[in-house]
């Protein structure tokens, strides 16, 4: 083994101590790899598997999974079976999960892989707004309190929203999480004019949750990782009433910890808050890790996002376009305002775009792709960027009007034309890459880990 392969073997030994799997793209974002999601890792893996089956030791890599699934993929036991045989991979993994590997010296966890288990929570909020609610309220002050002396600063809350108040796609779903400070107060404190007025404005809401605690960071998850908070914290919200949930939090098991670990999510402003934020679509996982540098583009609409799969997508700005360009109707019969681009998330992309315009009767949506496929089609950033261009391309030789940056004036029936030409020349690329791959190591289970 490689120094590389000790690195990966660390970070998988760390999630074991804690009794976790791990999946592909954490271990890809916490050692850096090229591609997060694990494309390329299976060498390395099967170098690491055979290095523990000579010295005797647990199969640490059939603890690593794709997202979502509890045991390696078929492609992935391909190369597991080829050192092992054929064994009952659930009794492999609880082999790894309970052995003690701080007796590896050499695979012992280290603090800068993975956040500092901070503890988290799961409390009901009716929406997700941090940048006007930076704080957690409660009814009573023994409540907080209570909280209090159950968490430590810096301690992570898990926000869903509650099934009969809030937005009707966000309703039992979970879709943000808080960093607590121990900094307790008047909610007034934390909370912004316009949002409070609002509060106090209905009898709902009026006089309630008053004592609070000061939030210090925020993320958003991506809409696509959104789930009911009955299936992503089984535990934590089967065993407790929803009324106790959203009166006094209850903690996360280590389980669903690192399920909230594993979603994708984005950094956004809390209110009060003094530092800048980082809009990296990552696991949250690797946002409480240190930042790693993030290569910037020349486009002044661009944030950052680790590489992976991703979609191509082309927003489109929904409002009267003759009054948002100062044109005729007639000069823009049939046209549209609209973004071209890729990313890991659609729907996040258009929320944080929607985030810099003021709120009016202007708004993005996603046009294509329509429906979302559940997946990202295109394997990296690499591959994106081809469809990319593709479209870029096709729009300036039809002398679509530029806007700035990515965006654009476009006939209608261009812009269809325009997402097939972008799909044609990622697939395209995807399928190069691919072939690449196999003449570049034939016979070699490569992509074990996707």
């Amino acid at each position: 083994m490689d120094a590389f392969q000790f690195e990966i073997a660390r970070v998988i030994a760390a999630k074991a101590k804690r009794q976790q799997r791990v999946t592909y793209q954490q271990v890809g974002e916490a050692v850096g790899w090229g591609h997060p999601t694990g494309r390329g890792l299976g060498p390395h893996l099967e170098v690491i598997l055979h290095h523990l089956k000579d010295r005797g030791l647990p199969p640490l890599t059939t603890i690593v999974v794709k997202k979502g699934h509890r045991h390696p993929a078929e492609d992935a036991m391909a190369y597991i079976r080829s050192a092992l045989g054929d064994i009952d991979i659930e009794a492999a993994q609880q082999e790894v999960l309970a052995f003690d590997w701080s007796t590896v010296p050499e695979f012992g966890p280290t603090r800068d892989h993975l956040p500092e288990d901070r503890g988290s929570w799961l409390t009901s909020f009716w929406g997700f707004d941090p940048g006007g609610w930076g704080c957690i309220g409660f009814a009573d002050e023994w409540r907080r309190n209570a909280y209090l002396r159950g968490s430590q600063p810096g301690g992570l809350v898990a926000i869903y929203v509650t099934k009969n108040k809030g937005p009707l796609n966000m309703r039992g779903k979970v879709v943000g999480v808080l960093e607590i400070s121990h900094e307790a107060g008047h909610a007034k404190n934390f909370i912004s004019g316009e949002h409070w007025a609002a509060k106090e404005s209905s009898p709902e809401r009026k006089g309630k949750w008053l004592y609070a605690i000061k939030a210090t960071r925020a993320w958003r998850i991506v809409p696509e990782d959104w789930k009911p908070v009955e299936e992503l914290f089984p535990e934590a919200y089967g065993n407790n009433n929803a009324e106790l949930i959203g009166a006094n939090g209850v903690p996360l098991s280590q389980q669903e910890t690192a399920a909230l670990y594993s979603l994708d999510v984005y950094e956004v402003p809390v209110y009060g808050q003094a530092g800048q934020v980082d809009p990296t679509i990552q696991t949250l996982e690797s946002a409480l890790n240190p930042s790693r540098a993030v290569k910037p583009a020349s486009s002044p609409y661009w944030v950052g996002e680790t590489d992976g799969p991703k979609h191509l997508y082309i927003l489109k700005l929904s409002g009267n376009i003759c009054v948002y360009l100062g044109r005729s109707t007639k000069e823009l019969e049939e046209k549209a305002i609209i973004k071209v681009g890729f990313s890991k998330s659609p729907l996040a992309r258009r929320d944080q775009i929607q985030s810099a315009y003021p709120k009016g009767t202007f708004t993005w949506e996603v046009f294509k792709p329509s429906p979302q496929p559940d997946t990202p089609p295109y394997a990296n950033a690499e591959i994106a960027i081809v469809g990319e261009d593709a479209m870029k391309k096709r729009l300036v030789d039809e002398k679509a009007q530029p806007l700035g940056g990515e965006f654009f004036l476009a006939d209608d029936w261009l812009i269809h034309n325009v997402w097939t030409a972008g799909r044609v020349a990622a697939e395209k690329a995807q399928a190069a890459a691919e072939s690449s791959i196999t003449k570049e190591q034939p016979g070699q289970v490569v992509s074990a880990a996707e």
